[in-house]
This record gives C-alpha cells, sequence and structure tokens, in this order.
C-alpha cells in the first residue's frame, strides 16, 4: 500500500503518470497500477485525464494529499526508529540535495563540518525544482535551491543572493534544462529579447562552464561561477535570485544538529542573510 501512496502523492505534485513514472524510477503502467488499485481500495476517483496525457486532480485527491502525505511520513519515521533503536551509536542516514550553484560554492564548505557528526551523509545534484519536490516527498532531508518556494508546507531559511550575468559570446546559447532556475531567467531573457536561433541543452552546470572556458558559446549563469578570463556582460537586479536553504518541519533532535551545523557553518564562511 505505501508504493501506492508514494505514486499518488508523486502524480499529484506532476500531474503526470509518465513523470511521475521517471521520478520514481518504475515503468508508467506500475504508476496506472498503483493509482488504480488506490482508488479501489479507497472508493473514490482521484484523477481524471486531461490533454496531452496530462491528468487533473479531484476533490477527492485534494483531500487524500495532505493524509497521504503524513502517512508516508509516519512509516519513514517508524522505519528510522527501529533501525536506530538497538544501536544508538549508529550513524543516521542524511541526504542533502544541492542545485548545480550550490554545488560549486556552498557545498564543499559543509562537508567537512557535516562528516563531524554522526550521520552517513549523501549529496545529490539536481535542479532546484526536483530538489523542492524530493524534499516535499521526504526523499532528501535539506536542499540548496534558487528559486522562490511557493509550497507552503516548506520551512525556508534565506541565505543570499546571486547575481547572473551574461558570459561568453557566440551564436549558439547554451541552456539549462526547464526546472532550473537559470532556465527561468533565459526564457525571460528571451522574451525582452527575442528568441535564439542556436541553441544548446546542456544540464550540468560544469560543462557549461567547461565550454565557455573554451571560448565556445554563450549562456546567462552566476558571476561567482565564472573564471576571470571568461568575457560577461552585467545584468540588472531583476536577473538575481534568491538561495535558499529548505527542509520539512518539524526535526528530529538530530536533524536539528544538522541544520545548527549547517547555519553555524554558512555564517563562519560566507555573509548569509
Amino acid at each position: 500500500m505505501l508504493q501506492y501512496i508514494q505514486s499518488f502523492i508523486t502524480v499529484y505534485q506532476v500531474r503526470s503518470f509518465t513523470k511521475a513514472a521517471d521520478q520514481l524510477f518504475i515503468s508508467q503502467p506500475s504508476v496506472s497500477s498503483h493509482i488504480k488499485h488506490l482508488e479501489a481500495a479507497l472508493g473514490v476517483d482521484l484523477f481524471t485525464r486531461g490533454k496531452k496525457s496530462e491528468v487533473q486532480r479531484t476533490a477527492a485527491a485534494d483531500l487524500f494529499y495532505p493524509q497521504a502525505q503524513k502517512i508516508l511520513t509516519d512509516w519513514q519515521q517508524a522505519q528510522k526508529f527501529f533501525s536506530t533503536r538497538d544501536n544508538a551509536t549508529e550513524k543516521v542516514a542524511l541526504k542533502i540535495g544541492a542545485s548545480h550553484f550550490s554545488a560549486l560554492t556552498l557545498v564543499p564548505h559543509l562537508i567537512p563540518a557535516l562528516t563531524q557528526l554522526p550521520v552517513q551523509l549523501t549529496v545529490e545534484m539536481r535542479n532546484s525544482q526536483d530538489l523542492m519536490q524530493q524534499i516535499a516527498q521526504g526523499t532528501v532531508d535539506f536542499a540548496f535551491v534558487e528559486q522562490p518556494v511557493m509550497d507552503p508546507s516548506l520551512s525556508v531559511v534565506p541565505l543570499m543572493t546571486d547575481q547572473l550575468v551574461l558570459a561568453g559570446s557566440g551564436d549558439t546559447w547554451l541552456l539549462r534544462e526547464v526546472g532550473a532556475s537559470t532556465r527561468a531567467h533565459m526564457d525571460r531573457y528571451f522574451a525582452q529579447h527575442g528568441l535564439p536561433d542556436n541553441t544548446l541543452t546542456i544540464t550540468s552546470t560544469d560543462v557549461m562552464l567547461a565550454l565557455l572556458q573554451t571560448g565556445f558559446g554563450k549562456a546567462i549563469i552566476s558571476k561567482k561561477l565564472i573564471a576571470n578570463h571568461i568575457p560577461y556582460v552585467p545584468l540588472d537586479e531583476s536577473f538575481q535570485r534568491p538561495v535558499n536553504l529548505i527542509y520539512r518541519a518539524p526535526l528530529d533532535a538530530s536533524k536539528t544538529s544538522v541544520l545548527e551545523t549547517i547555519t553555524q557553518t554558512l555564517t563562519t564562511n560566507f555573509e548569509i542573510q
């Protein structure tokens, strides 16, 4: 039943059986089967098919969504309790998600401090939109994102403001994928100045920076990331983005200690807000 609930939560958030299957690393028919079994168990319809394979939430789905999140959270907490109850010194699993910018700037300062805590640390790099979904689903404990956070279920710690610039030269635009924070700023730039003829989508900021360093292409990217020899054009204040730490409250004692370590470390190394 927990698999059915996880599939429901994911479909509810992304409004697509196909996208949900990609995020859960299962097949689309499996997601559809999970939803059908859950609807049969509850005796209600949770989704209806819309245009272009997008699904629409029903009123029953809106009512069940917060309950489903609580069921999943309660189960995860129960698992953690019994997995650590017999060995108080066992390390607690901790997963931190970081956008590409944060992974290159903030996370390297955090890892030495976090490894001093009794945690088994995993760091995962994804774009901001994916990370917000993972925090909401409870699959990541803390995440660094560069987008405004609209989900009221998430706790937000504002860290800093990052200035974007137009770096590089040439006719080819290097684009991040949809969901990345810089992609939204690029789309806004194109709306103001016209769509480019030549584009190349790259899902890695590291690869994008390597291309810019060779003199190939141009991109809207953080000023903090570009090397001195890469030419850039300043952009106005509307091309600033917030850098936020997000998590789901309430936190247990071990996660509260992690949050304190993160904020103390960043305060020491950066001018956080």
